[in-house]
């Protein structure tokens, strides 16, 4: 399978720069081989176009990016893998203001509110200073079960339940070490309510005024978990996240997103699994207003498709719907 060179130069040559320079760093750090062969001059390897496809729109700021890196100090235990550590999933503002990121996509399911749910409550977090952002591409943001990114099958909160529980414990458990360091007291005598963590005598202090240092504690590898007889939001009658946008029109999604440069690419995909190509006839979506390039493309499973890219996503769209393609489906 051959990328033609001349439609991937017209593609490049409409490309956003910060694209091409993803790219061209990706292609520059690509093994070599027949699978990362590079087509013309101006091309770039098979490997590379899925890699920083798929990468792109969250390096250019089609999602919020992940929460911020704990410091230097709080190194996280080797027992810990990336989807168990919370500095990728939770971010604590001085004004108590809880992030939480999520690793799926919410189509309309609920895992927006699902998921941050589970933590907020083993941290005990203030539920209405609970927010929730996407994550990207970071392997922290896989799912636990099947080491991939995906959303689907049922399978968020069931996948994803312990994991988001013992991330808030382990926020909740650094909180407590903080506080504990600045009272100097045991952290055996501290306990958590609500967004605050209180200690001896009642005095309190909120997670916004310890997030800082508490981003500097150890994170701890094993955590005790609440009692169901505890939770205080998990099953109870808890507003989505999400309503008051959705509902409003206010709701900002991918198809909405606009950034100087930016192109729309859409794939017609083969009818099954790894099904190529036997034939192309791309001169009518070439001559629909708008569209950039036709790229052949790899697909799931040894599989080929076809990427038309074009300045808006009706124009793409109505370029895929013009292409003439046969498949051979013997493969």
């Amino acid at each position: 399978m051959h990328f033609d060179p001349q439609v991937v130069e017209a593609a490049r040559s409409s490309m956003p720069k910060n694209l091409l320079a993803l790219m061209d760093r990706a292609q520059g750090a690509t093994d070599s081989g027949a699978d990362d062969a590079i087509d013309g001059a101006g091309g770039f390897a098979r490997r590379t176009f899925l890699k920083v496809t798929a990468a792109s729109g969250f390096a250019l700021g089609a999602f919020p990016l992940a929460a911020t890196a704990q410091g230097a100090a709080a190194a996280a235990p080797a027992g810990l893998k990336p989807f168990e550590q919370p500095s990728a999933f939770v971010r604590i503002d001085a004004d108590g203001i809880v992030t939480v990121t999520i690793n799926r996509l919410d189509f309309g399911q609920g895992v927006q509110t699902g998921l941050p749910m589970i933590l907020a409550e083993e941290l005990d977090a203030d539920w209405s200073k609970v927010r929730s952002v996407h994550g990207d591409a970071n392997p922290a943001y896989v799912d636990p079960a099947f080491g991939m990114h995906i959303t689907g099958g049922s399978g968020s909160i069931k996948n994803s339940y312990t994991q988001y529980r013992e991330l808030g414990a382990r926020t909740r458990a650094m909180l407590v070490g903080a506080a504990a360091a600045q009272w100097g007291v045991d952290a055996s005598a501290l306990r958590t309510s609500n967004g605050f963590v209180v200690g001896p005598g009642g005095k309190k202090l909120g997670y916004g005024a310890l997030a800082e240092a508490a981003m500097k504690q150890p994170v701890p590898e094993k955590v005790v978990l609440k009692d169901p007889k505890q939770f205080r939001l998990i099953g109870k009658p808890t507003g989505r996240l999400d309503a008051k946008a959705k509902s409003s029109g206010r709701q900002d999604y991918g198809i909405d997103v606009r950034l100087p440069g930016m192109l729309t690419a859409v794939v017609a995909r083969p009818p099954v699994f790894g099904a190529k190509l036997k034939t192309l006839d791309d001169s009518a979506a070439k001559a629909v207003k708008g569209v950039k390039a036709v790229l052949r493309v790899p697909t799931d499973r040894g599989g080929e498709g076809v990427a038309v890219v074009a300045d808006g996503y009706w124009a793409a769209k109505q370029g895929r719907d013009a292409l003439k393609a046969e498949w051979d489906n013997s493969g």
